[in-house]
């Protein structure tokens, strides 16, 4: 049988989702023992502002993730909504399939 190309990105997911490689165990909207990659940003990061330029007058600190996980194993989020992540409840900035992978990006406010 001839692979396709898709094929060999969905069995790539398998080394990006991998929990000795690049993901761990994370609790996403309480589902346990999902293997996800998480990644923590700063407002620079996202925005292109620095924290005191924008939260100066606020005295705000908003904390940013990006979480990836497989299509197969959760659902796009909607926009706006609430989730929680390891317990935490943090908003949904953005929320997108890319070819087998979720990306969802998430923020906490802080003071």
């Amino acid at each position: 049988m001839n692979k396709t190309f898709k094929d060999f990105i969905l069995e790539d997911l398998d080394v990006f989702f991998n929990d000795d490689e690049m993901a761990d165990e994370h609790e996403l909207q309480g589902e346990t023992l999902l293997i996800v990659v998480v990644d923590s940003q700063s407002n620079n990061d996202i925005t292109g502002f620095p924290n005191t330029q924008m939260y100066a007058s606020q005295e705000v600190y908003k904390q940013y993730k990006t979480v990836y996980v497989k299509a197969s194993e959760f659902h796009i989020p909607r926009i706006d909504s609430i989730i929680t992540l390891d317990g935490e409840e943090y908003y949904v900035e953005d929320a997108k399939d890319e070819k087998g992978i979720i990306r969802i990006v998430l923020s906490l406010n802080e003071s």
